[in-house]
């Protein structure tokens, strides 16, 4: 089933949980998520904003509870959106269960998922199933994932986050991370630099790629000086944070050199102007060979692991 578009219809009292969880994990998996937050403009009327956004979507998730019950907004919501499909068939209408309250009679046929507690992985994964959404891994073990990740690199700690096994949505955990739905959630001026990029493919190319990705201008260094041009951009900065992601690729870059390996473990190490984001199939102590002056980076590992 392919991913779909989705109206999430709420209460702004759970508003925290919808903004940094649930659509957060649908975005993730596929679908094209629409809420009032993302859509709607200021100086148009509320509610004509609401029904065309709604009815821009393939289908509504209603997350209930007794505040939702309580708003008209939410109610108005609730009623277009049945009414699209009254006896439910089509399943165009998933109430999800935020709060225990009382489900509205016109609900009563619904399957519902139950996510008072959002830590089981069971109702994650039939929300996920009607809305044609993949993560390749249960929802709250993505979610831990990107939550750990998040409050290492807000302490000003490195991390290597190891993906193991296939079609698991890690770059959308980093998209979130650099570009968070709440602002509030993301990690402050996080810089991504994919290593498959060919531009990545030399050092100077690296380099370059790392300046441009942090906001700033590369103008082209003397030849083999960008190493000490990295050092003083990012002196000039307080502290950079930024993901490598196929990091794999490291010990097959023939031109990333020893001084490259120096230069980075300085910046993290000893002038603590960089904290780093290491994505890789394996942990970077098994990646790299002995004695690789990466290999003396301090990081926490994270696992984001495929499911069985």
């Amino acid at each position: 089933m392919p991913p779909k578009s989705v109206f999430v219809s709420y209460s702004h009292r759970q508003g925290d949980w919808v903004w940094d969880r649930l659509v957060p994990a649908l975005a993730a998996g596929g679908a094209k998520v629409l809420f009032d937050r993302g859509e709607f403009a200021a100086g148009r009327p509320l509610v004509g904003q609401m029904d065309q956004t709604q009815d821009a979507a393939d289908l509504s998730v209603l997350v209930l509870s007794e505040d939702y019950l309580k708003s008209p907004h939410c109610r108005h919501e609730m009623d277009r959106a049945i009414a699209r499909n009254p006896t439910l068939e089509k399943g165009l209408v998933i109430p999800v269960l935020r709060r225990a309250c009382k489900l509205p009679r016109k609900l009563a046929a619904a399957f519902w998922v139950d996510l008072t507690d959002d830590k089981d992985p069971a109702p994650w994964d039939l929300l996920m199933k009607g809305c044609g959404c993949d993560l390749g891994t249960d929802v709250p073990g993505w979610l831990k994932a990107r939550d750990e990740v998040r409050r290492y690199l807000g302490r000003k700690q490195s991390v290597n986050l190891v993906v193991l096994g296939k079609k698991v949505a890690w770059r959308a955990l980093i998209e979130q991370l650099a570009r968070p739905i709440e602002p509030a959630k993301g990690v402050p001026g996080l810089a991504v630099v994919k290593l498959d990029d060919p531009a990545t493919k030399t050092r100077a190319g690296l380099v370059a790629a790392i300046v441009r990705a942090l906001g700033g201008s590369c103008p082209a260094p003397a030849r083999g000086d960008e190493l000490a041009e990295l050092k003083r951009f990012l002196e000039a900065r307080r502290v950079s944070r930024l993901a490598l992601t196929e990091f794999d690729l490291v010990p097959r870059r023939s031109q990333y050199d020893a001084n490259l390996s120096a230069a980075l473990r300085y910046l993290v190490m000893d002038l603590r102007r960089l904290v780093l984001l290491i994505q890789s199939r394996g942990p970077l102590a098994q990646l790299l060979p002995d004695g690789h002056l990466l290999s003396e980076l301090v990081v926490q590992t994270v696992e984001l692991r495929a499911r069985p």
